[in-house]
């Protein structure tokens, strides 16, 4: 028999309001990918804007996957049991929880390997072995996560921790104003990351994780309108 966890995103009175910051949130992380690719094409010998792009468009694609189970969980009739039951023809199928657990799911998986690719971008090593065991963590990882839902919020705080430390050492060296925001972008989205860490205890708390979220996203689509507009100046 196999048990899938429910994955509940928001409280109840939160319904519709986390769907909209989320698909805000979309619209931010995907506008990132947009421009690092059009730098991409602008300099096709720069690889590292072309998987920028894709570490975006990753984000972008776990936050519309997370937005179409919400809406899909949320609707009252065909997601029913006795939809999933007359498909799948099992009674351990609870209401709402396979959609739930596949998205979530899916869901971490994107996120997860958003980050890793902006974690391996703000080294400056080259590729090694060592992304590869990182990369393979993930998955293992994203597979517990059915069992435990905190675990890609862990792993993605320490990710994103890593990112930010990066970025403030970089500042340090350099004192160059773009580094320190993206330093304090990466931050806030960190401090989300650690708060959604404890949803399970008070569904409220999810609330605030969502819009501390939001703000770190706004912050570095800001961030990044000002490097082009920098870089626009430069030429």
């Amino acid at each position: 028999m196999v048990y899938w966890l429910d994955f509940v995103y928001s409280p109840p009175w939160f319904y519709g309001k986390d769907i909209a910051i989320d698909i805000l949130s979309a619209i931010v992380v995907l506008l990132i990918g947009v421009f690092s690719f059009k730098n991409f094409l602008l300099d096709k010998k720069n690889k590292r804007h072309f998987f920028l792009s894709c570490a975006f468009i990753l984000l972008g694609l776990s936050f519309i996957t997370k937005i179409v189970v919400n809406i899909l969980t949320h609707t009252q009739g065909w997601l029913s049991k006795q939809f999933w039951l007359s498909i799948l023809g099992t009674e351990i199928i609870k209401p709402y929880g396979f959609l739930s657990a596949i998205g979530f799911l899916l869901y971490a998986l994107l996120t997860l390997f958003g980050f890793y690719i902006l974690y391996v971008l703000s080294s400056k090593d080259e590729l090694s072995m060592n992304y590869v065991i990182i990369a393979y963590f993930i998955l293992v990882s994203t597979y517990f996560t059915r069992f435990t839902y905190f675990i890609i919020y862990i792993t993605a705080f320490i990710f994103l921790f890593a990112i930010t430390r990066r970025y403030f050492l970089c500042y340090n060296e350099t004192k160059y104003k773009n580094t320190l925001c993206l330093g304090i972008s990466f931050g806030v989205i960190t401090l989300s990351q650690f708060v959604f860490i404890f949803t399970s205890s008070n569904h409220a708390i999810y609330v605030l994780a969502e819009l501390i979220q939001l703000v770190g996203y706004l912050f570095l689509l800001y961030t990044f309108v000002m490097v082009l507009r920098n870089a626009k100046k430069k030429k």
